[in-house]
């Protein structure tokens, strides 16, 4: 998938050295912390769809565990590790986004946690602090143009509206 937004090009060689790093990282996901996926590399075809879906839940989930952190007095959260039979699912924040990790069981974990730990910094580094806001395009008022009432068409609103008129005049006797 290719992003178009500052640093497209740095956060997708970033994607590719995260799932290169271990021949068990499967998936890697970018996305903001509204669910909205922004980038995405993948070993295997992956259903956009799905793949959206992923993003979405990844970031729900952290900022969920972010929030129950914070009830309980806890630090900043790190990293979420979900464990499941046959491999991890990994969340990490990157400022304003989060990326996510689907991997199989024989995963090193730590290494895969240092690379990803790396690589947030680098993707937080990119969005968060080089971006810089682009001024706004000037936009120039369009003249819209005026709808041309057929006088049939003007027959019938005249009537709708003298409807309306009388059913209002009604509901005031009440």
């Amino acid at each position: 998938m290719v992003i178009c937004l500052y640093g497209a090009d740095q956060i997708n060689t970033i994607l590719h050295e995260i799932i290169t790093s271990d021949a068990n990282i499967n998936h890697v996901i970018l996305a903001d912390k509204t669910g909205l996926t922004l980038a995405y590399s993948s070993r295997f075809a992956f259903d956009e769809f799905e793949t959206e879906a992923l993003g979405a839940i990844a970031s729900a989930v952290y900022l969920a565990s972010e929030q129950q952190g914070t009830n309980v007095g806890l630090a900043v959260l790190d990293i979420i590790i979900s464990e499941f039979s046959d491999g991890l699912i990994l969340v990490a924040s990157c400022g304003s986004t989060v990326v996510c990790l689907i991997t199989d069981a024989g995963v090193a974990l730590g290494m895969v946690r240092r690379t990803m730990k790396i690589a947030a910094e680098k993707i937080r580094n990119i969005l968060d602090v080089e971006a810089k806001p682009v001024p706004a395009p000037e936009v120039k008022p369009v003249v819209a143009a005026q709808p041309i009432v057929v006088e049939e068409e003007k027959k019938v609103q005249d009537e709708f509206i003298s409807d309306l008129e009388l059913a209002l005049r009604e509901l005031e006797q009440f």
